[in-house]
């Protein structure tokens, strides 16, 4: 089976998962207020956390060059963001990264946190790899939409906007990448049925998060 196979198993939707981001409904309704921007900052930060620990984890399980190169890619993509976040998108709402520690999350938000901590300590290489692609595609894929939309609001900072547009792209290191490390994981007899398993939580756990984001009160 060509590791190719594993991403078709997955079948990302990404119309049906754009429509379904309430969020993003706000956005393209013009109804985003501050309070949106805020929820989506924290849960972002919050989210952070666990997937600096998780890409951690996963780099020290699996040193070999081809599973530990992409995770150590992946949690430096996830530094850079969390740059990005303390210099501009935090100040901008008026949001301090101390008070963002301790601030309590919301449900979904601590449901994907757990997710993805169960993930670092108990997926195999290639599933926890499969599942990162899937979160950067959907999570790019929904960004980039996402920044053309609130560029054309006037109530929305510019440092909202050049965050949410800085994850447009979806790195090759981990579109394509994640086929390495597929070969890799098989080679080392990680079950075919655990290699979509997390993978395929990903769409639905995303889908809870904006909606969270996107409630008020």
């Amino acid at each position: 089976m060509p590791a190719t196979e594993f991403i078709d198993t997955v079948g990302i939707n990404i119309p049906e998962h754009l429509s379904a981001n309430e969020f993003l409904s706000l956005a393209r309704e013009g109804m985003i207020e501050e309070e949106h921007l805020r929820r989506f900052a924290l849960a972002e930060f919050q989210s952070q956390e666990a997937e600096f620990t998780a890409y951690g984890v996963l780099s020290a399980r699996f040193p070999h060059e081809v599973p530990g190169g992409f995770f150590s890619f992946v949690g430096h993509e996830l530094m850079q963001a969390r740059h990005r976040m303390v210099a501009g998108l935090a100040p901008a709402l008026g949001m301090s990264p101390d008070e963002m520690r301790r601030a309590p999350r919301l449900e979904p938000v601590r449901q994907f946190t757990e997710f993805i901590s169960w993930v670092a300590l108990h997926a195999g290489a290639a599933e926890a790899a499969l599942l990162a692609r899937t979160d950067f595609t959907l999570w790019c894929n929904t960004c980039a939409v996402l920044a053309d939309v609130l560029s054309e609001a006037e109530q929305v900072p510019e440092a909202v906007v050049e965050y949410i547009g800085a994850y447009r792209d979806n790195p090759p290191e981990v579109a394509d990448g994640v086929l390495q490390v597929i070969e890799y994981g098989r080679t080392q007899r990680e079950p075919d049925e655990w290699i979509t398993r997390s993978a395929v939580r990903m769409e639905p756990a995303l889908r809870a998060w904006w909606r969270a984001v996107a409630t008020s009160g």
